[in-house]
């Protein structure tokens, strides 16, 4: 069975593709989770190198059929076809385009990043909320920064208490927090081949019934590697929780160290990071939009003593109110300009904490492989015996190390055994086995690599060790029933 490959570029950004294959040299993609068990992957990248002697792909050829579109932002996607079935293998947004220079150009080189990049950039915005669903969470945090392609997400009930409260928006990107949110609630977040961004609950990760989508047991492989290693090992966990406590009483927040001067007709925008006593940051409830009078006062002139337009109708001041922050929105539409003094934010801070600390330890795993601690600090997990329960599961899996594939390579062959390589995506089931090492176990997909050229290809997964023991499922046959060999989950 034979197999080919397609590059098409959406190049006027009106979702029609156009077919860049005849000019195809070679593709080369990486995505997926940059380290076994990571939380939340990290963006993606695909190289694309296309013939360009005719300049095709020159940004600055006004010639060319695609001048005037030959821009960073275009989607593009990269396929594969063995005459029955099509398969998505990189789907993401160009970031560049390197043309070769001189008087004989030769290639372009298209570089593309998936949407995790987007989410790697864009800042968090959110407002407190002291209880707030996961699934609710994630499907906001995405959505405030665009539209993904698809977005799916597993909601087993999990919820987040203190949301937003750690956030400075000045530093958080929306990745860090999907990271935050997965180690709250021991999910998992990455973008699929497709484009589709996807979040797992801890359920699907504990699931021993998935079945593989590929079985690597008795065939030969191009490379493969497998470990036994110590540093996998977790005999020492410790995870603190935040269970709810109290917030303080109604406080200055912020206030501006200047006279705010307003042009005629001029909008004005400007952030309020919230700040306690001791100026250190916080989040608050109960924020007001700053009162007439009694936050602010306007004027005609920066001392004050002019003529009073605070409650003027040529002057406007709303407020937007996040967790950490407050955006203030200031409208002059006067003849003159106008003088906004005293102006300040008030609220609730949230000042106090009272964080639990569980641990689990294994005392036999510390005399065998010594002590290897792991600490975490869930700020949105309120629950202590979640909490108890996360350190003992960790503790329970990783006390011992387990023999593991952690990268497997395929080199000109569509299938292996009676699977498509091309159709293994990100976190599938892959049963690997091997008779020199005396490997077989279930392990996750967490990272593709891709290598495509006219003389032939390359498919690597980089793998880590599933949790294959077997836990209690109420709605799968064979796994719910009373007196068979099963454990709680997480």
């Amino acid at each position: 069975m034979s197999v080919t490959f397609a590059v098409e570029v959406d190049w006027d950004g009106t979702g029609n593709w156009t077919d860049e294959t005849p000019r195809l040299r070679s593709v080369r993609t990486w995505a997926g989770f940059a380290a076994a068990h990571d939380p939340v992957a990290v963006p993606g990248e695909c190289q694309i190198v296309l013939d360009n002697h005719d300049r095709r792909y020159s940004p600055g050829n006004a010639d060319s059929p695609l001048a005037g579109q030959l821009s960073p932002g275009r989607a593009v996607r990269v396929l594969a076809r063995d005459g029955a079935q099509t398969w998505t293998l990189f789907r993401g947004t160009l970031t560049r385009l390197v043309p070769e220079t001189g008087v004989y150009p030769g290639a372009v080189t298209l570089v593309a990043a998936d949407w995790l990049a987007a989410l790697a950039r864009a800042r968090v915005s959110v407002p407190y909320a002291e209880t707030i669903s996961v699934a609710e969470a994630v499907s906001a945090l995405v959505s405030a920064a665009g539209t993904p392609p698809a977005l799916q997400v597993t909601d087993n009930g999990d919820r987040l208490t203190h949301y937003g409260r750690h956030w400075l928006p000045e530093q958080t990107t929306v990745l860090d927090a999907l990271r935050d949110i997965c180690r709250a609630v021991y999910g998992r977040f990455w973008a699929g081949r497709d484009g589709t961004l996807i979040y797992w609950s801890r359920r699907e990760q504990q699931d021993p019934s998935v079945s593989a989508a590929l079985l690597a047991q008795g065939v030969p492989l191009d490379a493969l590697e497998v470990a036994l290693d110590a540093a996998d090992v977790i005999n020492h966990a410790q995870v603190t929780v935040y269970p709810v406590e109290t917030v303080g009483s109604l406080h200055v927040l912020w206030t501006a160290q200047t006279v705010l001067r307003v042009a005629p007709g001029q909008t004005r925008a400007l952030y309020a990071p919230f700040r306690d006593e001791s100026g250190e940051r916080v989040a608050a409830l109960d924020v007001i939009a700053p009162v007439p009078g009694d936050d602010y006062a306007v004027s005609d002139r920066p001392d004050g003593l002019g003529f009073d337009y605070t409650h003027s109708p040529h002057f406007a001041l709303s407020a937007t109110i996040e967790a950490t922050r407050a955006a203030l929105t200031l409208t002059n539409t006067a003849i003159g300009p106008l003088y906004v003094t005293r102006l300040q934010v008030r609220g609730k801070p949230i000042r106090t904490y009272d964080p639990i600390t569980l641990l689990a330890s294994d005392a036999g795993s510390q005399t065998i492989y010594e002590r290897r601690a792991v600490a975490l600090d869930l700020p949105m997990q309120a629950d202590p015996v979640f909490g108890q329960a996360y350190a003992e599961y960790l503790v329970g899996r990783y006390q011992t190390p387990a023999l593991t594939a952690t990268r497997l390579r395929v080199r000109d062959r569509v299938r292996l055994g009676d699977a498509d390589v091309f159709a293994v995506g990100l976190m599938d089931k892959v049963i690997v086995g091997d008779p020199a090492s005396g490997l077989a176990a279930a392990h996750w997909v967490r990272a593709i690599a891709y290598e495509l050229a006219a003389d032939g290809f390359s498919v690597t997964l980089y793998l880590e060790r599933a949790d294959d023991r077997r836990y209690g499922l109420l709605d799968r046959v064979g796994y719910a029933e009373l007196g068979t060999n099963t454990r709680l989950g997480l």
